[in-house]
């Protein structure tokens, strides 16, 4: 008798877990796609990511997915969820007056002509990679970013003009800073912004978004007088590049992740705007950190060779007083969390410490010239 009980207690459990696995596939199977084609190049993402695709599309026509989606949302926007794509969806309403932002393009991986790169894990897709020159030099790699970088004189906003700025990269950008530099941007005047971020996107694997493609559909024919970019997170995995693959690291890797920041930032400022690269801040894993510092080495290099790039360290503001990664700090002499709990992204009061560096320096108003005496009629004095 207790050994029928206890059978059946193991199938009852067996049921409810396969009713669990189902209902999981049937509401997430596009984060299923999403988790498989972000993975690294290997045997795991060879296995997966087919399968993973053909789940998706037959799931498709239900379209239960999108219901749970507008659920996550809701719940994004009273604080219930930390997911950084559903705080992107979740901001996607402006929050501040006059900051009307345009709706981010769907993410999706362009099919070119023939003769180009197949995608890794989709066959008879192809892709465009970011193109450079392949001649010309690229300089050394540079060491450790410093803690902190003063930033440059620019010109001030002249009156009845306004400073347009566009909000580039991935969830770096669209968790915590978005939010923060959005709250505060009210108190500046004449700086309008462009939404022009996308989470779970980089510079490493064009084929799952392609940046040189889907930034000009973001900006939706307005033209930025800055840029700024947070981006990278993403980025400390290997790629296929002209049907080779490229492990994280390596020199190979380095070298053609180099000439795609710099094919990124000269697209930025193809229009004549300006980029401020913020250095992606010290991570909670020491294994990951040591991966997000090279990115950022890599990024500085690009930056410093680029005539209308900026470089602003974080580091020396979100981390701590040797610029390692810290989860709490003081802030006008309270205690405050800066980052969130995945160790990686920044809290909304993270993103007020760099809000606080980066706006007043943007909005700053070129004086009003004073007025002429001669022009208002009053001749100047000793003159007949």
């Amino acid at each position: 008798m207790k050994v029928y009980r206890r059978f059946e207690t193991l199938q009852q459990m067996s049921y409810g877990l396969a009713t669990f696995v189902v209902v999981a596939l049937l509401l997430e199977s596009a984060g299923l796609e999403h988790w498989a084609e972000r993975l690294d190049l290997g045997a795991e993402r060879t296995i997966a990511l087919p399968v993973a695709n053909a789940l998706h599309r037959a799931l498709q026509p239900l379209r239960l997915e999108s219901l749970r989606q507008r659920t996550l949302i809701g719940l994004a926007r009273i604080r219930w969820s930390d997911d950084p794509e559903e705080l992107e969806e979740a901001a996607g309403t402006p929050t501040s007056p006059g900051a009307a932002l345009p709706a981010l393009a769907p993410g999706t991986v362009a099919t070119l002509a023939p003769g180009k790169a197949e995608s890794p894990g989709r066959p008879g897709t192809t892709i465009a990679a970011p193109k450079t020159p392949p001649s010309a030099p690229l300089p050394l790699i540079e060491g450790a970013p410093p803690l902190l970088t003063p930033l440059p004189s620019i010109a001030p906003v002249e009156a009845g003009h306004t400073r347009t700025i566009a909000l580039a990269g991935d969830s770096m950008m669209a968790v915590g800073l978005y939010a923060s530099l959005m709250r505060e941007s009210p108190q500046y005047k004449d700086i309008s912004f462009i939404r022009a971020f996308k989470s779970g996107t980089g510079l490493a694997r064009p084929e799952v978004f392609n940046w040189q493609q889907e930034y000009p559909a973001m900006l939706q024919q307005r033209h930025p007088d800055f840029v700024i970019v947070a981006i990278g997170a993403n980025d400390g995995q290997g790629f296929v590049e002209g049907g080779v693959t490229y492990q994280f690291g390596t020199a190979g890797w380095q070298s053609i992740y180099q000439q795609r920041v710099k094919a990124y930032i000269e697209m930025l400022t193809a229009g004549g705007a300006t980029v401020i690269w913020l250095e992606l801040p010290p991570m909670k894993s020491p294994v990951y950190d040591a991966r997000i510092a090279l990115v950022n080495r890599i990024a500085l290099t690009v930056v410093k060779s680029e005539p209308h790039a900026i470089w602003f360290s974080t580091a020396g503001i979100i981390g701590d007083s040797n610029g390692r990664f810290r989860d709490f700090g003081n802030v006008d002499g309270k205690a405050v969390k800066l980052r969130q709990g995945d160790g990686i992204h920044m809290s909304d009061e993270g993103g007020e410490l760099l809000a606080a560096k980066l706006l007043p320096w943007l909005a700053a108003q070129a004086p009003i010239p004073p007025a002429s005496n001669t022009a208002a009629g009053v001749k100047p004095e000793g003159t007949p």
